[in-house]
């Protein structure tokens, strides 16, 4: 599952008042509504509780939350809004962490305000029996399994697992013996609903989860985004509406049925246009609790007012999700921490303006990490590369807030040195630092040299980018043209050349770091997978440039011109043969 994006654009304006502070409204310029704010003004000796100062030489610096590049939104900071449950997501389909791992990131999120932890763990579950080819060739072992639930229980942290009952199920609907089970023969996507060997799929998938999970409360049985619905020959028959609540209704009464204490939680998205009719016919708030989820900065854009109040008629209870990473590019390696932040702040005051609605409030947030989009794609940013983001987002979700009054617990959370920052400098500069590297790049949380080195990961492909573009596109020596003809000036190669054994050493240790780095977090699978997929292009592109060179060096003569017309241009309708 992963969340659609929306970017803000806001022009401040303000006016000076008898507190020597200026009042003012960022004006959104893409949408038209407000956003009352107060900031400090720094010609003035006005501070708030919140502000650190720092004096040195007679100057005064302040932590403000614009120097500090906080998100500008409307918090009640005298009676903070503070989610019951605070969840963080452990997206196992994309790189599991190392067994021992846990023992280092379960007392970090905890004295961070974790209250639980949500694990999906798609098919590095050692499923058995009938599901015996579901397990990933690295999936957990029971025992390791047990170890990682007896942590997070010594920590009192409420284990939360996650299993996909609808869409997203690739990891099973891909192999041979389930294809019979799929809504399109063609696609593992989504599970046929209207099948009763579908159901009984799920169950075993259930069954085996909760006989190692005897323990839990809930269970998310996930039905987010069912791209494939109502298109086999039985489910056409019925509308969409039905066919989806008819399913989850009956999932969910069979599982309690077997597990009558269980309380179930499903992702909502499916649900925003269904009617209210329908829902309540189907008594779907007795059966299931929604997780409302969206990771842009507008929660209102995606679950609209009247959203709000069709599920506060239908359910008791409520959940909301954010992101502290996986949810901006399926491609990207270190998040944008200002941009998950300011999704966490603005869902507290969504919950703020909307736990009164439901009869028993809004039970808590997740912060999810993806990191991979889905099944078949490739990884997204890592657990160790999104921990500063998740700091961020956490302490905010678990005070009710950000701002300059959590620095010393925000600094001494991630083992970051008291040199860190210059003592007249912000602690954070979230507009010029978005992804932390600078502020936070000598912290020794765990995981945190391979958070370094996404920095190094990120000069590296500026540095091999431009140089790849220098000798393929703007010099006129080495362009395909040059390489399909084999005609190009010696010199002028060497010239092209002469950088690239700098650049190709670049790449290759970048690479053998990688492999330090991620070794103790990550097994050998998944780091020659990342490695692969964020190196190895550029080292393979570098060789083709040295394996060009090579060829068009060994050339003595040339011929006369006009070159040879190239043949494939007749495929493109180009007669001029």
């Amino acid at each position: 599952m992963y969340g659609l994006h929306y970017t803000h654009s806001y022009q401040f304006k303000s006016t000076r008042n008898k507190e020597g502070t200026s009042e003012g409204t960022a004006e959104q310029l893409k949408q038209n509504y407000k956003i009352n704010v107060k900031f400090v003004d720094h010609q003035s000796q006005f501070r708030t509780e919140t502000d650190s100062v720092v004096e040195e030489d007679n100057k005064v610096v302040y932590d403000t939350d614009q120097s500090l590049g906080i998100p500008l939104v409307n918090l009640n900071l005298d009676s903070p809004y503070i989610p019951k449950q605070r969840i963080v997501h452990f997206d196992l389909k994309g790189a599991p962490l190392q067994p021992s791992f846990y023992r280092k990131i379960f007392p970090m999120i905890k004295n961070m305000g974790a209250t639980g932890i949500l694990l999906e763990y798609e098919d590095m579950f050692p499923y058995t029996g009938i599901l015996k080819s579901v397990p990933a060739h690295n999936a957990y072992t029971i025992e390791q399994i047990k170890e990682i639930l007896v942590l997070a229980d010594e920590l009192k942290l409420e284990v939360i697992p996650l299993v996909q009952t609808f869409g997203h199920l690739e990891y099973v609907l891909k192999h041979s013996e389930f294809i019979k089970y799929r809504e399109v023969p063609g696609s593992p996507q989504a599970l046929c609903p209207s099948r009763n060997a579908s159901t009984d799929i799920i169950l075993e998938i259930v069954n085996q989860i909760m006989a190692v999970h005897k323990n839990i409360k809930y269970l998310h049985i996930g039905c987010d985004e069912v791209y494939q619905m109502g298109e086999c020959e039985i489910c056409r028959l019925e509308l969409h509406e039905t066919l989806f609540l008819r399913y989850v209704r009956n999932i969910a009464n069979l599982i309690h049925d077997r597990y009558p204490k269980l309380k179930i939680i499903i992702w909502d998205d499916m649900l925003r246009h269904l009617s209210q009719q329908t829902m309540l016919e189907m008594n779907l708030g007795a059966l299931v609790e929604p997780m409302i989820w969206v990771y842009a900065e507008d929660i209102y854009r995606f679950v609209q007012p009247q959203i709000w109040e069709k599920y506060a008629t239908v359910f008791r209870s409520a959940w909301t999700a954010s992101a502290f990473k996986g949810a901006f590019g399926e491609t990207l390696y270190v998040p944008d921490a200002k941009r998950h932040l300011e999704n966490n702040l603005r869902w507290l005051e969504v919950m703020a303006q909307q736990s009164s609605r439901f009869r028993y409030g809004i039970t808590g947030i997740i912060l999810t990490g993806w990191q991979r989009y889905d099944h078949f794609a490739v990884l997204c940013e890592l657990f160790p590369a999104g921990i500063p983001s998740l700091a961020l987002s956490l302490f905010a979700v678990s005070n009710g807030f950000f701002n300059a009054s959590l620095k010393l617990k925000f600094l001494a959370a991630l083992s970051c040195p008291q040199t860190t920052v210059p003592r007249n400098s912000p602690f954070l500069n979230l507009d010029s630092d978005s992804h932390l590297w600078e502020k936070l790049g000598r912290c020794m949380f765990p995981g945190s040299p391979f958070f370094r080195l996404t920095f190094r990961l990120h000069t590296t492909e500026v540095e091999v980018s431009e140089y790849l573009k220098l000798v393929n596109r703007d010099k006129g020596w080495m362009t395909e043209y040059n390489i399909r003809h084999n005609y190009s000036l010696p010199l002028r190669i060497d010239e092209l050349i002469s950088d690239l054994p700098r650049v190709y050493h670049s790449a290759i240790s970048l690479a053998r770091s990688a492999v330090d780095t991620m070794t103790g977090i990550f097994d050998n699978y998944t780091i020659a997978e990342w490695i692969e997929q964020r190196i190895y292009p550029y080292v393979i592109a570098l060789e083709k440039i040295q394996n060009d060179s090579s060829i068009l060096k060994s050339v003595s003569s040339w011929p006369s011109r006009p070159l040879p017309i190239l043949r494939d241009l007749q495929r493109l309708g180009v007669l001029v043969f």
